[in-house]
């Protein structure tokens, strides 16, 4: 252990594909045995009154007013407060700081701007000497996620290395990875055992819907007028952590034509996946990288404004998902995807966001911090 590079992995637990993220960094680096690998949630960390009515802060903010997020999260406002940046991380930095005299990680990788402008600070400050990589869980880039301490950007997509260069961000400070993903996405499941795993049947096509660990806002309306469809289809929701969600959709009497399971939290999406003909989802970096992996065509409904808006117009323009704007028409999407009246080029989507032509392994790339 002594002669392996340490690295120290930061995540916040708000925002599920920022968690993910960094749990499936974790697993391929702890995996290929060359690192000593740590990994922390910085609100726990920096655990304290200020972090929490922050958290609290920004979950009402995106359930209840996602307009506002919005425009927090537009390049307007963004240019307002970027210069205020480190400044706010300086309120949060102490926790991580004895974190990192204790441990002295060679490398931090960082899922989220929070820990990465801590972490920048203390570098600015001189009170940490390692390397900085950040790494993103979106289909866009945004410059709130940029800081000039950032040793090495990780870039899900060859768009995000095409906008870092031409912001003049240097050759050797960029690696296009593609989304990284838990490896048991990529395994082959037989769709007869997944069907059966969940209790569902082969004998028709399967409409997943599923919305992450709040379950998806959109879900009952979608769900009843799946089952006003002409189109026999078995339909799965995923209801997460929603128990309230749930029990609501237990409610809804099925039909003949459309058998209704509703599961709550499903911890091998990977087979559930794999039974699936098609998904309804919200844009969620992994989310989506899991489904495309699967070859699943996705159709993307309540986005809310900010982040996921802007994967849904990457995912959209490059035809790896397509857009229902409310849910009669996710519904009609789903009818058109099932009668083969879209066509879906799995290949293409899985060259894009998970196996991009200039990926390089998640070990090449740190390997660049070290030539």
């Amino acid at each position: 252990m002594g002669n392996k590079k340490k690295i120290l992995i930061l995540h916040t637990s708000v925002g599920h594909g920022i968690k993910v993220t960094a749990q499936n960094i974790y697993a391929q680096l702890l995996k290929s045995g060359k690192y000593e690998v740590r990994i922390d949630d910085i609100q726990r960390v920096e655990r304290g009154t200020f972090v929490a009515v922050t958290e609290k802060i920004y979950l009402f903010i995106i359930e209840k007013l996602s307009f506002v997020w919005g425009i927090i999260y537009s390049d307007q406002f963004q240019t307002f407060i970027l210069p205020f940046r480190k400044t706010i991380a300086a309120f949060k930095h102490k926790h991580v700081l004895k974190l990192l005299e204790t441990y002295q990680p060679d490398i931090v990788i960082s899922t989220q701007s929070a820990p990465s402008g801590i972490v920048a600070y203390l570098k600015a400050k001189g009170k940490y000497n390692g390397k900085l990589v950040a790494a993103f869980s979106d289909y866009h880039l945004h410059r709130f996620w940029l800081f000039e301490e950032v040793d090495l950007y990780l870039c899900n997509i060859a768009l995000q290395a095409e906008e870092l260069r031409a912001m003049g961000v240097a050759e050797e400070r960029l690696a296009v990875t593609g989304m990284i993903i838990s490896e048991k996405y990529l395994q082959k499941v037989a769709r007869s055992a997944a069907a059966k795993e969940f209790g569902l049947s082969t004998e028709a096509p399967v409409v997943l819907v599923s919305g992450g660990r709040r379950g998806l806002m959109a879900s009952k309306e979608i769900v009843r007028r799946l089952r006003e469809s002409e189109i026999p289809f078995q339909i799965a929701v995923v209801t997460g952590k929603n128990e309230a969600l749930k029990i609501e959709l237990e409610m809804i009497d099925p039909s003949l034509k459309h058998p209704l399971t509703v599961l709550g939290y499903v911890t091998d999406q990977e087979i559930l996946m794999s039974a699936a003909d098609v998904l309804v989802s919200k844009p969620g970096g992994p989310t989506i990288a899991e489904a495309v992996s699967k070859g699943l065509p996705i159709v993307i409904t309540d986005a809310h404004p900010g982040h996921e808006m802007r994967n849904m117009h990457y995912l959209e323009h490059h035809s790896i998902a397509w857009h229902g704007r409310n849910p009669m028409e996710a519904v009609r999407l789903v009818e058109q995807i099932l009668k083969n009246e879209i066509k879906h080029d799995k290949i293409a989507a899985y060259e894009k966001i998970i196996k991009p032509k200039e990926a390089v392994s998640l070990t090449a790339a740190l390997d660049r911090l070290y030539i």
